[in-house]
């Protein structure tokens, strides 16, 4: 287990994250002063409680990957329990817009994650990731496959029987990993330059401000981990 990115962390309360967050989500001048207020709420939690974890994957036995040339690797990403109580106390108080805000801080940072993992295997491990496979995106990744995936890890993510997954700001998927340079992954971003690659999104993704239509998006497991649908 390891402290999540400290790199990201150290980023937070940035002016470009910031700015970044306010940008996607619509919000005006006046409201980044909120969103740095919530932003600052955050981040002592997240120092303390936020971690990834990768090992080996079981889901796949030897003679597959060399069939496929490739590594796999199980990897979770939490941002800790704290933020759920802090979203359920703004909720409390009827602080909606602090809610919002929160969720919108959270899944921005969980998305650079992606990369940051990326970086992270291409430097210590010389493998790069080719793609990312989540539960219930594909036939092989069943969506049933949650709790198995995460029993072993050294800091306990937990799933309820809907298989959803506790801390709400966390999310795991199977990462498969290649020395093929001419497959690469770059994350599950706006704008990567794999235009076949299944996590592609929509740049400008989600447009129209408010958190609150995602509810009627049609997203990829990764997504729905991060805006908590699943």
């Amino acid at each position: 287990m390891a402290d999540f990115f400290p790199d990201l962390l150290e980023r937070f309360l940035g002016k470009a994250f910031l700015k970044g967050v306010c940008r996607k989500y619509h919000y005006g001048e006046r409201q980044e002063v909120e969103l740095r207020a919530v932003a600052e709420e955050m981040l002592p939690l997240m120092q303390r409680e936020a971690f990834w974890e990768s090992r080996e994957s079981g889901s796949f036995n030897r003679k597959q990957k060399e069939t496929a040339g490739a590594e796999y690797e199980d990897v979770i990403m939490s941002l800790g329990s704290s933020l759920d109580s802090l979203q359920e106390s703004y909720h409390e108080k009827e602080q909606l817009s602090e809610s919002y805000m929160l969720e919108a801080l959270a899944s921005e940072l969980l998305l650079m994650g992606y990369g940051a993992y990326n970086r992270y295997v291409r430097g210590k491990r010389n493998w790069h990731v080719a793609r990312y496979h989540f539960p219930g995106s594909e036939e092989n990744f069943p969506l049933k496959m949650v709790p198995e995936l995460l029993k072993g890890f050294q800091y306990q993510i937990t799933c309820n029987t809907a298989f959803c997954i506790i801390p709400k700001k966390s999310v795991v998927f199977v990462a498969e990993l290649t020395r093929d340079e001419q497959i690469q992954c770059e994350s599950i971003c706006a704008g990567c330059r794999n235009v076949q690659c299944p996590n592609r999104v929509e740049r400008d993704f989600p447009k129209g401000g408010m958190l609150a239509r995602v509810a009627d998006m049609s997203l990829n497991y990764g997504y729905s981990r991060i805006f908590g649908k699943l």
